[in-house]
């Protein structure tokens, strides 16, 4: 219990940290906050994004119809859609699923919160862009991955994530207060077109409310994160791209992923790791099996040393070795 509450102490001050500095830069920034009615009747989203200093306009589902794609994309960097509307709200948004893909697409960003079996009896009629759905599963604890601490309300989360893209970044799992069930994602991120996607069924709303500070620190770090996202895609990405090297990066990346799993087997099999509790071992695993995943994606066209000069193998072997770094900083950390 000691070492949770260390985590949580020094996740807030970090994340206060991370979140007051990038706010500064976050001038300028639009956000359009869809939503019928205020989730659990509080207007949660509004109040982090005031904090922020981030602009934000505030719109129904079928207001929503009144605008085209380019008129998101001229205007907005990222929409955020409120969790527990009314049926309305899901019946007016999913024919409309599609413009917010392009949106995406385009270079933006969709936060979408949406854990529904609320207060006011909505439930989604459409899947999410990518085809992610959101599957009815009550929790009270809810686990971030990145840094091991545990979100805790009466109802952490109402689902969890299913259909989930195989490149998708997993931030919150389920569980018990003790274990994470990483079988049940509750809040991921994954690239769409340009763009990229971050679905959550946290209660998010009820929880910044009720659950404790650390989940108004984590909405803000999650919110700052996007829209810096959508800042970094401003920068003239073509001309950064011809100047990469793909060459030169893509194998300083296979020596740096090869050296980190030989660090990971040696830890993994050490006397030491049999000391440690299945929590932590579970955790080097999940980071271990994600980097294994990444990089045989890196590999799908052919060894990499033939394809050295690929931006597919860049993307998927850089992942591959920032997870496998993880796994290895997860059982170095534990064992002092």
């Amino acid at each position: 219990m000691k070492k949770v509450l260390g985590l949580v102490v020094v996740f807030l001050f970090v994340l206060s940290s991370l979140s007051f500095s990038a706010a500064q830069g976050l001038t300028g920034k639009k956000v359009l906050i869809l939503k019928n009615v205020d989730a659990w009747n509080f207007d949660t989203n509004e109040v982090v994004l005031t904090e922020l200093g981030v602009s934000y306009d505030v719109m129904t589902a079928d207001q929503l119809n009144s605008l085209t794609t380019s008129d998101l994309i001229n205007t907005y960097d990222m929409i955020l859609i409120a969790s527990d509307q009314n049926q309305q709200f899901y019946d007016d948004l999913g024919p409309q699923m599609l413009k917010l893909e392009e949106f995406v697409k385009a270079g933006k960003v969709l936060q979408v919160h949406a854990a529904n079996w609320g207060w006011h009896g909505g439930l989604w009629t459409t899947s999410l862009p990518g085809g992610v759905s959101i599957t009815r599963g009550y929790s009270n604890y809810d686990y971030i991955v990145k840094n091991g601490s545990w979100l805790y309300s009466n109802y952490a989360s109402h689902g969890y994530l299913i259909n989930v893209p195989a490149d998708a970044e997993i931030v919150t799992v389920q569980g018990d207060g003790t274990t994470p069930d990483y079988t049940k994602p509750s809040t991921i991120i994954y690239s769409l077109g340009r763009g990229r996607v971050l679905v959550s069924g946290l209660t998010f709303e009820y929880s910044v409310r009720y659950g404790g500070p650390e989940w108004k620190a984590f909405l803000k770090e999650l919110i700052v994160d996007n829209l810096e996202y959508s800042k970094k895609k401003e920068e003239k990405p073509e001309a950064v791209q011809k100047s990469f090297n793909y060459v030169i990066w893509n194998f300083f990346y296979y020596r740096q992923y090869q050296k980190a799993t030989e660090r990971f087997n040696l830890l993994y099999s050490s006397p030491e790791a049999g000391e440690l509790d299945n929590e932590t071992l579970e955790l080097a695993l999940f980071h271990k099996t994600l980097a294994e995943q990444y990089y045989a994606k890196a590999e799908e066209n052919g060894p990499i040393f033939r394809n050295l000069n690929s931006i597919k193998v860049f993307i998927n072997l850089r992942k591959a070795y920032f997870y496998v770094r993880d796994a290895v900083g997860v059982l170095e950390e534990s064992m002092g």
